[in-house]
This record gives C-alpha cells, structure tokens and sequence, in this order.
C-alpha cells in the first residue's frame, strides 16, 4: 500500500478529480492534511464533502514549521 498526503487548502480544493483518480487505486491510501485547526473539523468534513473529494483519512492541525525535512521529500531541501 502506498500513502499519498493531500493538503487540503489549494491543493486538493484545485483538482479534486485528480485525488479522486489517486483515491480508486486499491493501492493507493489518501490522507487530506490540513493546518486547520481541529475546532473546525466537521466544516471541513463538510466542504470535502461537497467538493466530492474522496479520502481514507483526515489529518488537522498540521505541524507549522517554515521548513519541513523529510526523507521522501521531492523537489525540496536536500538533506545530506
């Protein structure tokens, strides 16, 4: 099984059918993040809803940070 994070806001509200064509792969299992905060968790819920985004997993309050590092990080800093 592969995991593929979506962030929400101008990422997956842009081309829901594209995390929709992600999502009807069996192999595929797609997690929304967010930075939102959890207070607003059904709104959320709702707009993924009526934008007819399909998803495994809904992820908030995303770690803030001005630089994220990560071993599968693509096309971003370059870590020894």
């Amino acid at each position: 099984m592969r995991v593929i994070a979506i962030d929400f806001d101008n990422t997956a509200t842009e081309d829901p059918r594209m995390v929709n064509e992600l999502y009807e792969d069996p192999l595929n299992f797609i997690v929304i993040y967010t930075s939102r905060s959890s207070a607003i968790r059904q709104q959320t819920e709702l707009e993924l809803q009526k934008l007819g985004i399909k998803y495994h997993a809904l992820v908030m309050d995303k770690l803030r940070a001005d630089l994220y590092i990560d071993d599968k990080n693509m096309g971003g800093l370059k870590w020894p």
